[in-house]
């Protein structure tokens, strides 16, 4: 029985649409299956993991990735959700340039520390939303990859090459040994 691969549009564009709205560039292709599968799985990780983090968990600072202190490491996985995570990267922007901004009324704005303390002094929900949006990117740099690429083919179970000497296969059918 042989598959037929399936006939993807533009990978690259497939991509982009993934990494903005997960699920986007499966739905392009016409995979709706995984493109629902997708959709559903990473965005409501990533959901779950914000509403955890009362909304202050995704959020960038422009500095220096030498600097360990101060690097949002979590916000570079959470970048690749897309669209939901890039408010931070664009409040982080204007507040760079303009520090008086108050752009989306600080929404992804980074906290102040004050803020953040009294959120890990409530327990662990704010470091395991912390973890749910940065793994729901992850999983997105998958869906990424599987939109460009196309699924993978093959059930383990595919013949063995013929021998290169044709003395060798007609041995071998007749019954006889190499």
């Amino acid at each position: 029985m042989n598959e037929t691969p399936i006939p993807l549009r533009d990978p690259a564009k497939a991509a982009f649409l993934a990494w903005l709205v997960p699920g986007l560039g499966h739905y392009y292709q016409g995979r709706t299956g995984k493109a629902w599968l997708y959709a559903i799985c990473i965005l409501g990780l990533y959901a779950v993991g914000f509403y955890l983090g009362e909304g202050k968990n995704v959020y960038w600072r422009w500095v220096s990735p030498f600097n360990t202190d101060k690097f949002m490491l979590h916000y570079v996985g959470q970048f690749f959700v897309g669209l939901p995570a890039l408010p931070a990267l664009i409040q982080a922007t204007i507040h760079h340039f303009s520090p008086d901004s108050n752009f989306l009324g600080g929404f992804m704005a980074e906290p102040s520390t004050n803020v953040l303390n009294a959120l890990l002094d409530k327990g662990k929900p704010y470091e395991i939303g912390l973890i749910y949006t940065t793994v729901a990117g992850l999983l997105n740099v998958l869906a990424i990859y599987d939109a460009y690429e196309g699924p993978a083919y093959g059930t383990g179970e595919e013949p063995e090459e013929a021998p290169a000497d044709p003395a060798q296969a007609g041995a071998v059918q007749a019954g006889g040994t190499a």
